[in-house]
């Protein structure tokens, strides 16, 4: 297991990531009003978690129109498309949101601070939306509704893994007894976390959903995207990685 705990990429003085944060916020916020609604905590899977689910997460076969149905009796819900936003701040559980919002406060901030606070905020929606849409385009016929941020945030780490290559990342590994803090450059972390974590998995469980119902083309595909919108924007900004920052010189680009 590899979990990152922190990047060593400092902000200008006196930047704060403040659309990083709110978004933290709200995933938090609707976690708990998720908690009120099904009584549960660690784990969504009761009766009531999935009817809450059918109405705000992204159902593939509804969001296609190809079924107005999800479960005979239950029907999708009007404007099935806005599940695409609603989606991406709802989860399955603690642990879910928990992974989700370490990666967001780790590599957000920085993200935020390249493309600007509204232009993050509106590229973080459109990587949700699009890491979506590649899940639905895998299987149009699903009547799984999926939910979480990962999508998303698979964006910001593919711009991340495109902008700062060679930031280092403090990272635990745990190999069964062995344990060690290690300092990996984001071109390597990042790359591994997509292999062993979304592609195996993805080819491994047969091109779709696997074990533990997780959304896999969705990470991939908002992995790429993400990675494509960073690799634009380094194009586009030449001058920022050629001579360094008005901060100084930058050797981890």
């Amino acid at each position: 297991m590899l979990l990152p705990l922190r990047d060593e990429n400092p902000h200008p003085p006196g930047f704060k990531p403040k659309v990083t944060i709110s978004l933290i916020i709200i995933n938090v916020v609707i976690f708990f009003m998720e908690v009120a609604i099904t009584g549960q905590f660690w784990e969504f899977s009761n009766q009531r978690a999935a009817f809450m689910f059918f109405d705000w997460g992204a159902v593939p076969a509804c969001v296609t129109g190809f079924s107005s149905m999800i479960q005979p009796g239950i029907a999708c819900p009007d404007m099935s498309y806005i599940s695409l936003f609603s989606s991406m701040f709802m989860h399955g559980g603690l642990l879910h949101l928990g992974g989700n919002m370490l990666f967001l406060w780790i590599f957000g901030d920085n993200i935020e601070l390249k493309f600007g606070k509204a232009k993050f905020l509106l590229i973080y929606l459109g990587w949700g939306v699009g890491a979506g849409l590649a899940h639905i385009v895998l299987d149009p016929t699903s009547t799984i509704p999926a939910v979480g941020a990962s999508g998303a945030i698979s964006g910001v780490l593919g711009a991340y893994l495109a902008i700062f290559p060679k930031v280092r990342i403090q990272t635990f590994l745990m190999l069964g007894f062995f344990w060690r803090m290690m300092h990996i450059q984001a071109r390597w972390f990042l790359p591994f976390w997509l292999v062993f974590q979304n592609l195996l998995p993805f080819f491994i469980g047969g091109f779709g959903v696997a074990g533990g119902g997780v959304a896999y083309m969705a990470h991939i595909g908002g992995f790429a995207i993400g990675f494509a919108t960073g690799y634009l924007y380094k194009k586009s900004h030449s001058s920022e990685f050629t001579y360094g920052t008005r901060y100084g010189y930058r050797p981890d680009y």
